[in-house]
């Protein structure tokens, strides 16, 4: 085991999915129209922020589409308690510039076709939630009314206490490109008896409702702000939270603390200037909108901190947010002392630069977005402080030896998987050691043509019934490794990376597909593994190498 990317409260993690992720699932649904609902939300979103803004792309763009691009979306999950049944809130977000304008009786509008299906991640056969929705842009006579503009959806579902995954797929209605297809994680865990605090929603605005809509809760309309960064004019934060069985623990008619607090991430530090008290009445749903004053944070990453305490300051529940502040007050931590024996001294200064891009693999994205703005012009004290304070996270009793457990699997990496133009760390496989650890075991095939293949599983039948049954005279795989690990550091069991060599040279390995939560997950790898000479949903001998192992 080494280290995680996965890191506690950092928001929003996107998987980078193939196109054919949820041929299975979707096919069954597609066309049934009584799934079918219709929500309408337009609104202005600002474009410069770089956090939370994950383009999820659609690369197969057609060769006459001259005014193509790839579809922007953004989203994130909020989840909350009731009496009547815990729920799940899912905010999306689509770039209107990234989706293709069609005019219908005089006027402009933009159209996407949204399909969510939720399953619990220990059975994926099982569909608790889905459903198809048509997403739709206003109709306006001038059609750059519709750009720099975001198109927003909100969907709200019942879910038990669990562990699901969340598949989408999104489709462009006016374009002949392929859907957009990706997964996340979604965690529900809420007691019926013990003080919980909801999700922290971050507000772009809000209003008192009119009108009962999609985005209407305890009398006000609240439209969220979907980003993880915070631009240098936004100096308010405002959010919208809920706390649970106060009544429950402290009493009927009771008295007890809301707090709203800042901790700076990167010291570890609660910044007890930027904190606001409320003290609030007892209830089985204690609903609060609040706001708390960031003006005078310098640049950094933090967290937006909600506790609820007794009269005598003890902690019963809290959640955090993640974001980054943008400021022209920048941190000063030249002058912060590290400890005499903190392993970052004895780093040379004309190293450090590479030390913090090496790290990239299993930093946060907030980390992430410092060493590709830093890296190069931050001064030595401050790359200290950061690399020091990365390996902190990982191990705050002793950072010294989780940097050198880190360094000795760097060495490793960068001995092993380096290539002319890259060292080993920036490559799949590199990456996955350092995040994951050593395989427990390798399947190598480095000239993997085959006579023959296994037809399809009885599984695979059920996932995929409409796939043919092909018998190909021969299967032409490229180069390929298959990675097992028997568990992962983030408690997974049997979990498959599967890497090839999609250059036909032995020089670098791709990773194609993976079984581990947050990796590319692509259901028919092998027809692409096999240069196409297998239909999908048909196995062939490194299919089975994958579900078996060794023969």
């Amino acid at each position: 085991m080494l280290y995680s990317t996965k890191k506690q409260g950092i928001h929003l993690k996107i998987s980078k999915v193939s196109k054919r992720l949820l041929y299975g699932f979707i096919k069954k649904i597609r066309g049934c129209s009584g799934l079918l609902k219709i929500n309408l939300y337009f609104c202005g979103q600002e474009n410069t922020m770089e956090m939370k803004k994950i383009f999820l792309s659609l690369v197969l763009l057609l060769p006459f589409c001259t005014l193509a691009q790839p579809l922007n979306v953004l989203y994130s999950f909020h989840t909350y308690y009731s009496p009547k049944g815990n729920y799940a809130e899912i905010n999306t977000s689509i770039e209107a510039n990234s989706v293709r304008t069609v005019k219908v009786n005089g006027l402009y509008c933009k159209q996407l076709e949204l399909t969510t299906i939720i399953c619990p991640t220990s059975n994926a056969d099982s569909v608790v939630y889905v459903e198809k929705r048509i997403i739709k842009s206003p109709e306006v006579k001038d059609s750059l009314q519709l750009n720099n503009t975001s198109i927003l959806d909100m969907q709200r579902m019942q879910l038990a206490n669990g562990e699901y995954v969340v598949y989408f797929e999104l489709k462009d209605l006016n374009s002949n490109d392929q859907p957009l297809q990706y997964r996340d994680g979604l965690s529900m865990n809420y007691s019926s008896e013990q003080i919980d605090v909801s999700d922290i929603l971050l507000l772009d605005s809000y209003q008192k409702t009119t009108k009962e809509n999609v985005y209407s809760k305890g009398g006000y309309d609240f439209y969220p702000y979907m980003f993880d960064v915070v631009g240098k004019d936004r100096n308010v934060l405002n959010y919208y939270v809920e706390a649970y069985n106060t009544e429950k623990v402290f009493g009927k008619d009771e008295y007890c603390a809301l707090i709203a607090v800042i901790e700076n991430i990167s010291m570890d530090k609660r910044i007890d200037s930027v904190k606001t008290i409320k003290r609030i009445k007892t209830s089985e749903v204690n609903s609060y909108l609040g706001s708390i004053d960031i003006s005078s944070l310098a640049e950094d990453s933090y967290y937006l901190t909600i506790e609820i305490r007794n009269g005598d300051n003890m902690l019963y529940a809290y959640k955090r947010y993640p974001f980054y502040k943008q400021s022209d007050k920048k941190m000063d931590i030249d002058n912060i002392d590290l400890p005499a024996d903190a392993f970052v001294r004895y780093i040379a200064d004309s190293c450090l630069t590479d030390v913090m891009y090496s790290t990239i693999p299993i930093a946060s994205e907030v980390q992430k977005d410092f060493i590709r703005k830093n890296a190069n012009k931050a001064t030595a004290s401050q790359k200290r402080y950061f690399i020091y304070q990365l390996f902190k996270d990982f191990n705050p009793y002793n950072p010294n030896t989780a940097w050198k457990e880190y360094e000795k699997a760097l060495k490793y990496v960068n001995d092993k998987y380096s290539t002319p133009i890259k060292q080993g760390y920036q490559t799949d496989m590199g990456r996955v050691y350092l995040v994951y650890g050593a395989p427990d075991e390798v399947i190598d095939e480095k000239f993997g043509a085959s006579s023959g293949l296994q037809m399809r599983s009885e599984a695979d039948k059920k996932l995929n019934p409409f796939a043919p049954d092909v018998d190909p005279d021969g299967v032409n795989y490229y180069p390929y490794q298959i990675w097992i690990y028997n568990t992962t550091p983030f408690g997974e069991a049997n979990r498959k990376f599967v890497f090839y060599a999609k250059q036909n040279n032995l020089m670098e390995y791709f990773l194609l597909h993976s079984t581990a939560k947050g990796e590319i997950q692509d259901i028919y790898w092998e027809r692409t593994l096999s240069r196409n000479t297998l239909e999908e949903g048909v196995e062939g001998k490194a299919g089975k190498q994958f579900r078996v192992g060794h023969e």
